[in-house]
């Protein structure tokens, strides 16, 4: 049997956080999260995600801020990141400059972003 993919989701949108994560389990993933960066960071050590889920818009740092440090850790920095933002002024472009492996929109389509997760993951 395969072993589960370890999904890490970093949102301090708690509405948000918990129904992503419902819909990520009942995709088969395990699912970690975390609200600031710093906790984020936290989790991302003890948990070793396949994959992060990052909010660009973050209380304690920006979600590039974060992104910039995991690219830079030599434990972490092949590990995809997905940037999620409903800020309409960045645009996916930057984020793929800042290191993103992917960059979706608030709100969330659903099955498409659960087809880029996949993607991202192969």
């Amino acid at each position: 049997m395969d072993k589960k993919k370890k999904i890490l989701i970093v949102d301090d949108d708690i509405v948000f956080l918990e129904t992503v994560t419902t819909i990520l389990k009942e995709e088969d993933f395990e699912v970690f999260e975390a609200t600031t960066a710093e906790s984020g960071f936290e989790v991302l050590v003890n948990n070793n995600p396949d994959l992060i889920i990052l909010d660009k818009n973050l209380p304690d740092k920006s979600g590039f801020e974060v992104l910039k440090s995991i690219r830079k850790s030599k434990d972490y920095s092949k590990v995809p990141v997905m940037i999620i933002t409903a800020d309409t002024a960045v645009s996916v472009d930057e984020a793929f400059d800042k290191g993103a492996d992917d960059c979706i929109f608030k709100p969330l389509d659903v099955e498409e972003t659960i087809k880029r997760i996949k993607q991202l993951l192969k």
